[in-house]
């Protein structure tokens, strides 16, 4: 939607500026030639549907959006720059654990949008026991903890941000909490977070992942994000001591990462239905993909589908996928139609299950292929490969500029599986770039040709 029609819908327009004053009465701010001074002036002045916008410059300002600001599902309340201007909120590293410079809480039909959050004590934005939330087209730059946070939220959307330099405390607190993540959501649901750029987190501290969905979040979408150099795993789902299901986590571009995408219960909890699809993971440090073994968390129905590995698991014991956990309630656990591309001098295996039973691994590329772990009780061999698994070069169109898309004459094309659920049902029909897959075969990777 292009910005000048965003603004339509407000009945009601407040005006903010630096050079404003918030001594003014409230009709004097309905004109942007007499503005208030503050943000959070306006914020709590606003009637639910009214919208907020706020001229460039720089706020040394915390913002905090409670009830009193709720909008409706018609007119949702709509806190903005003036399209095209720079807002910044500075909160010059001062404050205290936990608070955000811009806090929406216990507010619903709430929309935040085109401004920017810089040097925070604790986060930049977050959103706490709200609903129907949408953060659009933010930035972040130097947080002490996670650029946009999300707790105990339902119908939340976080899109088109950008996250840079988060997590920058790197130790846990005498409670043992650490930094969280770039961009976390703690017991969230119904949420979408698509289209984010994370990165410049060098520091691997008690925190700093890209993207983490925990503590029994469910119903979710983590969709088209780029996550680069960061010395954590880019994606991470974990359950904690909760159950945690129904996220689908596809076409995102995760590269030089600690790691690549992670699921886990690190208190013991159950993850089930977890769809990992048309994913690119490239150049990560650790594994393309882990199930963590932390406290015995539990797995099942775990799809791992049409995914492009390059390059992933150049340190330690690590390689494309590893499955680490010993619990032997997991079930259901399915490798399909992915590539596994590994020329690393480290590289280590290309898949390692420590349980094999649960697993259903068939039509993979491997390219080179290596067994989990020959002394072990897992062994996925070059016995366990059959004729619906190709080892050839994929034939990728040019690796150099990343371009894993496949040539005319790759070896991966045909070679896939129409892929569908236990019920019927396929998720997995489009490819990283939203192209339709049909037919009797499917090619392999994260793209059709």
């Amino acid at each position: 939607m292009p910005e000048e029609e965003v603004l339509v819908f407000s009945p009601t327009r407040l005006y903010v500026s630096v050079n404003g004053d918030d001594s003014r009465p409230a009709k004097e701010a309905n004109n942007p030639l007499t503005p208030w001074k503050t943000i959070q002036k306006a914020v709590d002045n606003i009637s639910g549907g009214d919208t907020i916008l706020i001229a460039g410059g720089t706020y040394f300002e915390k913002v905090i959006v409670s009830e009193s600001s709720s909008g409706t599902a018609e007119n949702p309340t709509l806190i903005r720059n003036i399209p095209g201007e720079k807002v910044t909120l500075n909160g010059n590293n001062e404050g205290s654990q936990w608070e955000s410079l811009f806090k929406v809480t216990q507010a619903e039909h709430i929309e935040v949008r085109g401004l920017s959050a810089i040097n925070g004590y604790w986060y930049g934005f977050s959103a706490d026991e709200t609903k129907h939330i949408k953060f659009d087209s933010l930035s972040t730059d130097n947080t002490r903890a996670s650029g946009i946070y999300s707790r105990v939220t339902s119908f939340i959307e976080i899109t088109n941000n950008k996250i840079r330099r988060a997590c920058q405390a790197q130790e846990r607190d005498a409670q043992g909490n650490g930094t969280q993540e770039c961009i976390t959501v703690g017991r969230t649901d119904n949420f979408k977070i698509s289209h984010n750029e994370i990165w410049d987190v060098p520091l691997a501290g008690e925190g700093g992942e890209g993207i983490d969905a925990k503590g029994g979040c469910f119903n979710g979408e983590i969709s088209n994000n780029y996550i680069h150099d960061i010395a954590r795993v880019g994606i991470y789902l974990d359950a904690g001591s909760h159950e945690e299901y129904n996220i689908r986590v596809f076409s995102n571009k995760v590269v030089r990462c600690g790691g690549g995408l992670s699921v886990a219960g690190e208190l013991g909890g159950h993850i089930r239905d977890i769809y990992l699809y048309n994913n690119l993971l490239v150049d990560n440090t650790r594994s393309g993909v882990v199930f963590q073994n932390i406290m015995n968390g539990r797995f099942s129905n775990i799809y791992i589908v049409n995914n492009t590995f390059f390059n992933n698991g150049q340190v330690g014991f690590a390689g494309e996928i590893g499955n680490f956990s010993q619990n032997e309630l997991n079930t259901n656990l399915q490798i399909v139609n992915n590539i596994f591309y590994n020329k690393t001098d480290n590289f280590r295996f290309s898949i390692f299950h420590n349980l094999a039973a649960p697993h259903v691994i068939h039509n993979n590329l491997y390219f080179d292929f290596k067994p989990g772990w020959a002394g072990g009780n897992n062994n996925f061999s070059q016995a366990n490969l059959t004729a619906l698994d190709v080892q050839a070069n994929p034939l990728f169109i040019d690796i150099d500029s990343q371009n894993f898309a496949l040539q005319a004459t790759s070896p991966a094309i045909s070679k896939g599986v129409p892929f569908k659920l236990p019920d019927g049902s396929s998720l997995f029909t489009t490819d990283f770039n939203g192209e339709i897959r049909s037919g009797s075969t499917w090619d392999l990777g994260a793209f059709r040709r």
